[in-house]
């Protein structure tokens, strides 16, 4: 039976990720729970009622790195759907990744991130403990380049 939680969810959840490039290297998190326990991910989470987009990378980003981030724009939009044994949908996102700028803090794993680290982009592509969306994720970014196409945040971030 459907339930309002994250697991066995009525409807999709939304989702955000939040990106951080600097000079060829990308800011993972190693997740601390289902869906990817263990396994190296974009940081980020479900966006709270009432909460903005950029504002939910934002905070996501801090809690799960220690790290201050500027939003700049959605770079990807990405869909997480996890079945159980018997095929039902035991987890749906729909996530929109966010670009970051860092503005401040210091890196450091928190919330259910149990490690942040950098990782140069080529290195993610052929790492088997990323997430699916993860490696989806950095072979695009990597194949557009410098040149990385952004979708305004609503409220003009």
């Amino acid at each position: 039976m459907p339930s309002s939680g994250r697991e066995y969810p009525r409807y999709a959840l939304v989702g955000v990720g939040a990106v951080v490039i600097d000079d060829g290297r990308i800011l993972l998190v190693k997740r601390g729970s289902p869906p990817g326990r263990g396994l190296w991910a974009i940081p980020g989470g479900v966006v709270e009622a009432g909460e903005g987009v950029g504002d939910a990378a934002v905070r996501e980003l801090r809690e799960e790195t220690g790290l201050i981030g500027r939003p700049l724009g959605v770079v990807n939009v990405d869909e997480v759907v996890v079945r159980d044994g018997v095929g039902r949908v035991r987890y749906h996102y729909v996530i929109l990744d966010v670009l970051m700028e860092v503005v401040g803090g210091e890196l450091v794993p928190g919330g259910d991130a149990i490690d942040a680290r950098w990782f140069r982009m080529r290195e993610v592509e052929g790492m088997s403990s990323v997430t699916p969306g993860t490696r989806r994720l950095v072979s695009r970014l990597a194949r557009l380049g410098g040149g990385i196409p952004l979708i305004p945040l609503p409220g003009g971030a």
